[in-house]
């Protein structure tokens, strides 16, 4: 079956949680024995094409998403992996739907909010996929309610973790000397970092002496949160490391007393089974994306109650077989999450429509 697959999402040197999935999805299935995978870029990225090479080598061509030129070579299925597919063409069409942030009120940029809803439309609407993936069950019924009509097309297929890099060995270089709370994810709002940091100055102002580290590049409301651990009285234990490159990220995990990640919205929230998979007990948010992905392996707090969380730091410090337990689990759950499970079912779905 030959499969056109859009990596137009690894267009950048430092890949954040998309170019995780379109990275590692690739490589999976290049090594399908009935596939035969043509990695695609839009056009409009030609001054960019560079930056693929670093991510998944030579030999990927362009395309242009209005006109298409993708089936001279008998291309059987496009596979638009971030959010995008052809208007036209003599091929069947899968878009992956990662979340519906735009959808959210005050989350995210209000022009980057309304022009991504619009380019929704014009993906599930005029360009007609044949299905639609999404990264959970919980991204799937909120698109099913904003499309009713194309709930029959809506598949789920959760994303994975690499156990090779992310596992439960002993920390090597560690950014810090003392034990430390970690939290990873791009610095923007809907990360919650605000409400984590008060949280934190609850749990130090009741006298623990844990750290946090905050690992990930700048994004929307980065300022603020700048400002605020400028202005915050626990600023010494407060550590804002920027964007920390991939090969850094396992020992960082591996070296924490706990992560942290009470997001307020997550179209899936990888950074949890990292986490679970480094062996590091894990807190996140009740609701979501990141309760589903969590299940019964993590502390799950309110992401909208500083004291909520600063209890659950807390009880994760106090209670040593919580922390056990929570490990073990945690190890369990992101066992079942890998990159060949997302390939496996990926092409189950590729299947439904091209009729292999």
């Amino acid at each position: 079956m030959k499969i056109s697959f859009d990596l137009t999402a690894l267009m950048r040197r430092e890949l954040t949680g998309i170019g995780v999935y379109v990275k590692n999805l690739f490589d999976h299935l290049r090594a399908h024995p009935d596939l035969e995978l043509h990695g695609r870029w839009r056009l409009s990225r030609f001054v960019k094409r560079d930056l693929l090479v670093p991510h998944v080598g030579t030999g990927t061509r362009p395309y242009i998403p209005l006109i298409s030129d993708l089936n001279p070579g008998g291309i059987a299925l496009h596979h638009g992996s971030d959010f995008r597919i052809p208007r036209h063409g003599r091929f069947a069409k899968v878009v992956t739907i990662h979340d519906l942030v735009i959808h959210e009120e005050g989350l995210v940029d209000e022009r980057f909010a309304r022009e991504g809803a619009a380019k929704l439309r014009r993906t599930l609407l005029e360009c007609r996929p044949d299905r639609i993936i999404t990264i959970s069950r919980f991204t799937a019924e909120r698109l099913a309610e904003l499309y009713p009509a194309l709930e029959p097309v809506i598949r789920t297929v959760p994303l994975g973790v690499d156990a090779r890099r992310f596992s439960p060995a002993a920390p090597g270089r560690r950014p810090i000397d003392a034990p430390y709370a970690l939290s990873v994810g791009s610095v923007e709002k809907r990360k919650n970092l605000a409400t984590t940091i008060r949280a934190f100055e609850l749990a130090r102002e009741r006298g623990t002496e844990l750290h946090l580290v905050i690992a990930g590049g700048g994004g929307h409301g980065a300022e603020s949160i700048d400002a605020m651990i400028a202005a915050s009285a626990h600023r010494d234990a407060i550590h804002r490391l920027g964007f920390v490159p991939d090969q850094d990220l396992p020992d960082l995990y591996r070296g924490a007393a706990m992560f942290l990640y009470p997001s307020l919205y997550e179209g899936f929230g990888i950074p949890i089974i990292e986490g679970m998979a480094s062996g590091v007990p894990v807190l996140t948010s009740d609701r979501g994306a990141m309760a589903e992905v969590a299940g019964s392996a993590a502390l799950l707090a309110d992401p909208t109650s500083p004291e909520s969380i600063a209890v659950a730091m807390l009880r994760l410090l106090d209670d040593t077989d919580l922390r056990t337990t929570l490990r073990e689990q945690g190890l369990r759950r992101a066992a079942g999450f890998t990159w060949a499970r997302c390939a496996r079912e990926t092409v189950e779905v590729y299947r439904e429509v091209a009729g292999r």
